[in-house]
């Protein structure tokens, strides 16, 4: 049965996407090493990044699945109103309930630009809730502002370059979680 109540954290679902199982990195270049080396490749000039500890879980970057707050569709959306075209085709996105997700996750606030290896804080985090949740998942201003740098530059932004993420630590079988395409209106 598909979950389609209560609030939600949501996870990109990769075109080649096998399975019923979304894996971090670490499992990933396991299980999977083809799917891996292309997927890596979003940390090019960011390799750092893999290195980092997230305090509260006690693991790395690559050990946990990243999962955006704000729903795709407003992503999608404010994406196209500052002018970007390079997003402008079919994404699917599945959608977690947090409650299947808060007692392995931490939410990471990612609210300040850090300098390349620069370790993160515990006060960078706080517990998953619901309520943090639905609060924190519209866009923040600096990751649209990063959007506008990004579009002044010419290059595509990551997607949550500056929002905060929920940070879940192991493998999730995502078999029950709706699928939605980011082009679709947002409901509600």
């Amino acid at each position: 049965m598909t979950k389609t109540q209560g609030t939600f954290v949501y996870h990109a679902k990769q075109p080649d996407f096998i399975g019923s199982r979304l894996f971090p990195l670490t499992t990933l270049k396991e299980k999977q090493p083809v799917i891996y080396s292309r997927v890596v490749k979003k940390y090019e000039g960011r390799e750092w990044l893999m290195k980092l500890v997230i305090p509260p879980l006690n693991c790395l970057w690559n050990d946990v699945l990243h999962m955006s707050l704000m729903h795709p569709a407003l992503i999608y959306r404010t994406l196209s109103e500052m002018g970007f075209e390079h997003h402008r085709y079919q994404r699917e996105w599945f959608e977690i309930p947090v409650a299947d997700v808060a007692a392995r996750s931490i939410l990471y606030r990612n609210s300040t630009d850090r300098g390349d290896g620069e370790d993160l804080l515990a006060s960078d985090f706080a517990p998953v809730s619901a309520g943090l949740v639905s609060e924190l998942s519209v866009m923040p201003e600096l990751n649209a502002e990063y959007y506008r740098k990004c579009l002044a530059e010419h290059k595509p932004p990551l997607l949550w370059g500056y929002a905060p993420h929920v940070l879940f630590k192991g493998e999730l079988d995502i078999s029950n979680y709706r699928v939605l395409n980011w082009q679709d209106p947002l409901r509600g």
